[in-house]
Parts: C-alpha cells; sequence; structure tokens
C-alpha cells in the first residue's frame, strides 16, 4: 500500500515515527510530509508556513503527494497540523482520501480542521462524543494507540519495583504521593515525596531509551494524563508488553474494549488498589511474568500500527 502520513516530527511520544517505521517494516511504501518539526526554530517554521509567502512547506508536501499518488493520506494528531497544510491537501483535485488520527483533548477551535478530513480516529472513545457534542460532522472512528511489534528488546535484569516514565501532572504528582513502596520515575519536574525514596530520574528519557527501561523492570505503572484523557488509553498501556513488563494501570472506561483486566493488565480504582497490585508484584515475580506474556500476546495479536491500518483502509 502507497501511505503519506504527516504530522510532527520529535515529539515526546515519537508517535509519527513509530507508526511509520512499523508500515514500512511491513512492506508498506511509506513517504512522510513534516508538517512540524521539534528541532526547527519557530520563526524559522512560521515563514515556511506563512500564506503571504505561499506557505511553501504546505506546497512542497502538496507537490510530494501528487507525485507519489498514494492510496491514503493520513495526519497523526491530526488537529496540530497546520490549517494551511491541511486546507491545501482538502483542496488537491482527485486527491486520495484525508484521514485524521487523534489522540489528546481538543476543543470547538478544530472544528475547522476536523472538517477537512474524509474521517477523523480517535484513540479515546470520549474524544468521540466530544466530537459530537461540540457539532463536528465528519465520521468518526475508534482507534487506539498500537505498537510496532518489528521492534527488539534485549533481555536484562529486571528490577522488582514499578517504573512510571511520564510527565508529571497534579493528578500524577497526588497518586505518586500514595504509593507505599519506591517505584522509578523518570520525566522532566519530578520531585522527592515524603515519606517514601522513589527512584527519582528527573530528565526527559530519549525514546531509543525507553523500551530498555521497561525491559529492565517487572512492571510498567499509567497514570492518566487529566489534562488529555477522557477515557481512552495512551502508549504506555501497550508498548511495555513489548519489553515484557507487566502494565498497571488506572481503570480508564475504554480498558475493556483492548485487554482483560487481572489477566492481560492490572487495572487500578483507587490508590489502595495500586499499592495492593504493587506489594505483589514485589513479592511474586512469577505472577507478573504471566501478565506480562498474556499482555503481550494480545498486544500482538490485537494492538499493532498494521492491525490499525487495516481498520483505517477499512473506513474508506
Amino acid at each position: 500500500m502507497k501511505l503519506f502520513v504527516i504530522g510532527k516530527l520529535g515529539s515526546v511520544t515519537h508517535w509519527l515515527e513509530d507508526a511509520i517505521n512499523a508500515w514500512r517494516a511491513d512492506g508498506h511504501d511509506v513517504r512522510l510530509g513534516v508538517a512540524r518539526n521539534a528541532a526547527l526554530n519557530p520563526a524559522i517554521e512560521g515563514l515556511l508556513l506563512a500564506k503571504a509567502l505561499g506557505a511553501p512547506m504546505a506546497e512542497r508536501i502538496v507537490r510530494t503527494i501528487g507525485r507519489f499518488a498514494p492510496d491514503l493520506v493520513l495526519a497523526i494528531g491530526a488537529y496540530h497540523v497546520p490549517a494551511v497544510i491541511l486546507e491545501r491537501i482538502a483542496a488537491l483535485p482527485g486527491r486520495p482520501p484525508l484521514f485524521g488520527w487523534v489522540g489528546d483533548l481538543f476543543t470547538r477551535d478544530a472544528r475547522d480542521a476536523a472538517a477537512l478530513f474524509d474521517r477523523v480516529a480517535y484513540t479515546d472513545s470520549g474524544l468521540i462524543d466530544l466530537h459530537g457534542r461540540l457539532g463536528f460532522h465528519s465520521p468518526a472512528l475508534y482507534l487506539p494507540h498500537a505498537v510496532d511489534p518489528h521492534v527488539q528488546v534485549d533481555e536484562r535484569p529486571r528490577r522488582s519495583s514499578m517504573v512510571f516514565v511520564a510527565n508529571p501532572t497534579d493528578h500524577r504528582r497526588d497518586v505518586v504521593s500514595q504509593i507505599a513502596a519506591p517505584i522509578s520515575l523518570y520525566g522532566p519536574d519530578w520531585k522527592p515525596f515524603p515519606g517514601v525514596e522513589h527512584d527519582i530520574h528527573a530528565h526527559r528519557v530519549a525514546p531509543g531509551d525507553l523500551m530498555g527501561l521497561y525491559a529492565g523492570h517487572r512492571a510498567a505503572l499509567n497514570i492518566r494524563n487529566e489534562h488529555n484523557v477522557l477515557a481512552g488509553l495512551n502508549q504506555r498501556n501497550f508498548a511495555p508488553y513489548l519489553a515484557g513488563a507487566a502494565v498497571v494501570t488506572d481503570h480508564q472506561a475504554d480498558l475493556e474494549q483492548c485487554f482483560e483486566p487481572g489477566r492481560e493488565v492490572l487495572a487500578w480504582r483507587d490508590v489502595g488498589d495500586l499499592n495492593a497490585i504493587h506489594a505483589r508484584l514485589l513479592a511474586d515475580p512469577a505472577w507478573a511474568a504471566a501478565i506480562a506474556e498474556r499482555g503481550r500476546r494480545r498486544v500482538l495479536a490485537d494492538h499493532t500500527y498494521g492491525r490499525r491500518l487495516g481498520a483505517l483502509v477499512a473506513a474508506k
């Protein structure tokens, strides 16, 4: 399949790069249109998108699409793609279907962008409800995050504690402050908590190092970002399984659409549940390994980027 993908290069989540790598490894012909670049000076990026200058970045993407003639154009992080790029792609005569894939909370300001897509996929069923409540008319579908099954992870000794790799938010800090036994924390701005000595690494984790951290721990903790999530799962619900780590997550509404709680994932509803799960993880490595293996099998069967692309193609 010929697939043209647009989005932000160098984002913290690495969503764009992971999806493209997976689809290329699956044998698809994938071309990238860089709509945003974290490494580019914002002033230069603004000039490249300025309509008064002909929006050269948008024109380059449109010309590439014309020469490539893809079967599908997909915008990852769709509502963050600059409007001038989406407008010019949408206006292409005889263009292929233009789909968006959205994983963050949005407002009514995204209405014009949504209207340019033939279909918008959401990683969170709550975002589909929001799409309807805000009066967006493009057809919408549920399309959770996914993994690249081609990723190879080296075996290494595992720490018995959980690891949590994320930026802190007020909700996350509140939960972590109540975890009774130490865990490993990675991400900018984490600070010590009174009463428990968590192993804190207050820096951003490079995408290439993430799977190694999961492989070095018995389990990966997930706590929702209250600013972005309504009902859905994030990449942290899926990726750790590729490294053989069990996932310990708050019980989001979408969880049972993707996993079987208690068998393929460890779900908690309050900090009491979370501390009980962590205590058993520390004491029972065989139990943790069994959860991780069942979760890994589920992810490889149902939650790969290949599966997600199949769902997009079926929706064309």
